[in-house]
């Protein structure tokens, strides 16, 4: 058989780091034994691209000036975060185990004093904000490295994330991206019933900022999106990343009611037996 491209090799591992924080997000959440599961998987691809091929990171010494920086505004994803923290080093996996337990650094939102978080979030909406003031610092300083926030679609229900568009254009932040966790559920049903956010691109076209669409589960997409950061020149960069909740267990995708739950042995078993088939 010929040998796979250097692409197709570099996908395939990317894939497979991500299929890994889907198991380490269960591993967490069945140690807590609740948690916020579907947008943790939802964004597990996501996460696994950006801390395994774009971020430029150094797990064993987690405050080198010259790091990327990551700000998880959707903070009930922090299962995931945890995970792939984890797998990239800044502390060891067997602290997972930990996951919402007293006194532990990994809540079920992310905390500012464990290893490689940046910012202690969760009070939705506040994320981009804090990444204008990274960015920011970052050209202050004479500095080149990037900063990405994730938000939650609900999230963009807060109307600071709108002043905060503002903002980034207004700055010409193109040391800045975001990341739109786009998995259309919300904690209490459908964004669409919630309250709709379409056209969601062109409103951020609108404000000024350079937007691209992609599947966030089809790794290729999003490498290439990375890869080509920043979107246009002087302008803050927009990814839309289309997911499903819960994506990788079947009971759990596309329904609000695995927002947040509780992860018994029962779930947790069926939950890897499903992420094992898909292996």
């Amino acid at each position: 058989m010929p040998e796979k491209s250097n692409r197709e090799a570099v996908l395939d591992k990317l894939r497979e780091e991500a299929l890994k924080v889907r198991r380490n997000s269960w591993r967490a959440l069945h140690a807590a034994g609740i948690g916020h599961v579907g947008g943790a998987l939802s964004a597990a691809d996501l996460l696994a691209g950006l801390y395994f091929h774009f971020l430029r990171l150094r797990p064993g010494e987690p405050e080198w000036e010259d790091r990327d920086r990551f700000v998880l505004s959707k903070g009930h994803g922090n299962a995931a975060l945890a995970a792939v923290l984890a797998q990239a080093g800044f502390f060891e996996e067997s602290r997972l185990d930990e996951f919402y337990a007293y006194e532990s650094l990994l809540g079920m939102h992310p905390d500012i004093k464990c290893e490689g978080v940046e910012m202690s979030t969760g009070g939705l909406g506040h994320g981009l904000s804090i990444g204008i003031g990274m960015a920011l610092g970052a050209r202050l300083q004479n500095k080149d490295f990037r900063t990405v926030v994730m938000i939650g679609d609900g999230e963009l229900q807060e109307g600071s994330n709108w002043e905060a568009a503002m903002a980034a254009v207004h700055l010409s932040l193109s040391n800045l991206t975001a990341i739109i966790d786009y998995n259309k559920v919300q904690q209490s049903g459908h964004i669409h019933e919630m309250m709709g956010l379409e056209p969601l691109a062109e409103k951020w076209r609108a404000f000024g900022w350079a937007v691209h669409e992609i599947d966030g589960h089809d790794m290729g997409e999003i490498v290439d999106v990375l890869d080509a950061l920043p979107l246009e020149a002087d302008k803050p960069s927009l990814v839309i990343a289309h997911t499903i909740k819960g994506k990788g267990a079947s009971f759990a995708e596309d329904t609000y009611l695995w927002h947040n739950n509780a992860v018994t042995d029962e779930v947790y078993e069926k939950a890897l037996a499903e992420l094992e088939a898909q292996s």
